[in-house]
């Protein structure tokens, strides 16, 4: 009996104290475009086994980060929020790429990854 209820409670306290991260959970459309800009990134940077899916994941949390951004924002805030977002994101990649790979990183990406795309015929027109 005293074996039984110690397994009962060590169950117990594992799934209690569990941890789940912090990430956000997007959909299908997220997680493929994530997997396009790994990509892009990777044909530049040449990212290790281990790095993928770290980047990958980053990468796809920021998008929906971003994506909340562009739905509830307009005009100078939503660029002054998208530039904050995208500092905080150049910090994580920090963490996990090389010194050289981040320095790469921080030359291409505003070429995989821009802040906002203007359509100029939306600009001609006001």
């Amino acid at each position: 009996m005293k074996h039984t209820l110690n397994i009962l409670i060590f169950l117990f306290t594992t799934t209690v104290f569990a941890q789940y991260p912090d990430t956000l959970y997007g959909t299908a459309e997220t997680r493929k475009m994530a997997q396009e800009i790994t990509s892009a990134y990777d044909a530049k940077l040449g990212l290790t086994g281990t790095q993928w899916p770290i980047f990958e994941n980053k990468i796809r949390d920021y998008l929906e980060l971003s994506q909340k951004i562009k739905n509830t924002n307009e005009g100078a805030a939503e660029l002054d929020a998208l530039t904050e977002l995208a500092v905080k994101e150049s910090l994580d990649m920090q963490d996990i790429l090389t010194r050289i790979q981040y320095n790469l990183y921080k030359k291409i990406r505003q070429d995989i990854q821009p802040l906002k795309v203007v359509n100029p015929n939306e600009v001609s027109n006001k």
